[in-house]
């Protein structure tokens, strides 16, 4: 009987210490994949880290889900294409690959110019 309190006590101890370290879900931090950058498409961006340093596009496609952007001109990757049908041959396609959000900003020549109050 002495075994099962003994048990019993070091389970409770147990609990309510893994209780006061757990984090309730409402208190938890959760990353916005868009990083709280409001893009559209259509929008002129500036890559500001990696190989397209310094570079401005036109944004064609986002992924919000994954935090990704495809940039008109930008990060351009090769699918090599195999022939579908007798007598066609291979080619190699050229295509923008995405771009994680936080390597962009929104480009300064995209942003309204104000006009001095006469």
């Amino acid at each position: 009987m002495s075994r099962l309190l003994v048990l019993v006590v070091a389970l409770l101890q147990l609990s309510s210490a893994f209780q006061l370290t757990a984090r309730p879900a409402a208190l938890r931090r959760t990353a916005s994949p868009d990083m709280k950058l409001k893009l559209k498409n259509g929008d002129m961006v500036e890559v500001i880290t990696g190989d397209e340093k310094g570079e401005t596009g036109k944004i064609i496609n986002i992924d919000r889900a994954k935090g990704k952007v495809w940039v008109e001109g930008l990060k351009m990757e090769s699918k090599h294409v195999k022939p579908m049908k007798e007598g066609e041959t291979g080619r190699i396609m050229k295509r923008e690959g995405a771009i994680h959000i936080s390597n962009l900003k929104v480009s300064s020549a995209a942003a309204p110019v104000a006009e001095p109050a006469a």
